[in-house]
């Protein structure tokens, strides 16, 4: 403060109850009941009353204010007689509001931790849970153990390697290779094809064929065991329409699932627009509840008590900083699902962005709602994440 003071030329608001604070400042105003008595320097007030220190000026300066109510010796009856002179406040302001958004948007500027988790927060987050946050089971290395070595066991492994999502490594040769690629993570599916298996697929005979998943992750392996299932399906779908007759109509009715939206079925179309709406609903909140129980805890929100600001003057200018910047990080959110992510928009981008307004209108409300759940600074940074779940 005394850097911001003497070498920014920052001017600095106080407010204190004790003299001895009040006699270090440059300047000060004595007020009560939201009412400026005084404004001067220390001593030029006391030399003003021609009293012997700043507390006995302030005295008299609340004595010729209150004439018809003296201040009593008592300071437990002080309190008493206080009430019934408090000045009424003003109407609403703009003016006043707009002061507030100023103050708090000049003090985001110089907190660095607010502004670097305003600015960058959501953008860190976006990138961390876009690309780290991954449904996406592709790539698969598998490598096939053929006892038959035939043209049907061939065309079975051949089918699987067709597929986008395997990658077919060097064949098996002992069930010891398999336990040893498996266990080194160079495989993480091996089919093992039985003896005979042209010969019984032939007949018509069940034929039983090994795979091995990969199971350290559970929910891949579940999608891998799923890919098998369906590529094995296609394939008896394939032997069966060669092997029917001519005269037989095999025309029967096929079913296939095709997805409107995300057709391929990727993560990140998936995955980004559902990030979108978590940020600008936890970021602008935890901001704005961490304003005002900053204020508490510094003691600063007592200025509000001693001016003619309204509550709601105070709140909504506190809050329109963080609905600016909330909007500021909509814009660049999107920015990046279209140009860095690849997920285009689609549909009415003014309609998105009134419905991303009013989203964050509440988000920034909900924040400011939540501090006056807490008197510390730090509690917000922990409580909003896990209110909003």
């Amino acid at each position: 403060m005394v850097d911001l003071a003497r070498q920014d030329q920052v001017t600095i608001f106080i407010s204190t109850h004790f003299m001895n604070e009040a006699e270090r400042c440059d300047r000060i105003s004595l007020m009560h009941a939201g009412k400026v008595l005084a404004s001067d320097t220390p001593q030029a007030l006391v030399e003003q009353r021609g009293s012997n220190s700043l507390e006995e000026a302030f005295i008299a300066w609340l004595k010729e204010a209150q004439p018809s109510s003296p201040v009593p010796e008592e300071p437990t009856s002080a309190v008493a007689s206080h009430s019934g002179h408090t000045a009424p406040r003003q109407a609403f302001s703009l003016r006043r509001l707009f002061s507030y958004s100023r103050r708090e948007a000049l003090e985001l500027r110089r907190d660095p931790v607010r502004s670097t988790l305003a600015l960058l927060g959501t953008v860190i987050l976006m990138f961390i849970m876009g690309y780290g946050i991954s449904m996406d089971v592709e790539d698969l290395r598998f490598a096939v153990l053929d006892r038959d070595q035939t043209l049907s066991s061939q065309g079975w492994s051949q089918n699987l390697a067709g597929s986008r999502y395997f990658i077919e490594q060097a064949p098996l040769r002992s069930y010891d290779e398999l336990d040893r690629r498996m266990r080194d993570g160079e495989l993480a599916v091996a089919i093992e094809i039985p003896p005979n298996f042209g010969r019984d697929i032939a007949r018509g005979t069940p034929v039983q064929i090994g795979v091995w998943v990969d199971g350290a992750m559970p929910n891949r392996a579940e999608t891998v065991r799923g890919y098998v299932q369906a590529m094995h399906l296609a394939w008896l779908q394939e032997m069966a329409g060669r092997q029917s007759s001519p005269q037989r109509d095999t025309s029967l009715i096929s079913i296939e699932t095709r997805y409107r939206y995300n057709p391929d079925v990727k993560s990140l179309p998936a995955i980004v627009p559902a990030v979108i709406p978590l940020l600008l609903m936890m970021i602008p909140a935890m901001l704005s509840a961490l304003s005002v129980v900053r204020e508490k805890e510094l003691g600063s929100i007592i200025n509000l008590y001693v001016t003619p600001t309204t509550r709601s003057e105070f709140l909504l200018g506190k809050q329109l900083p963080y609905i600016v910047l909330g909007m500021f990080n909509f814009f660049l959110l999107c920015a990046l699902s279209v140009f860095v992510f690849g997920v285009a928009h689609k549909g009415s981008f003014l309609t998105l962005t009134l419905a991303a307004l009013l989203y964050v209108t509440i988000a920034t409300g909900l924040g400011l709602l939540i501090s006056t759940l807490y008197e510390g600074a730090k509690s917000p940074l922990f409580s909003v994440p896990r209110l909003l779940r």
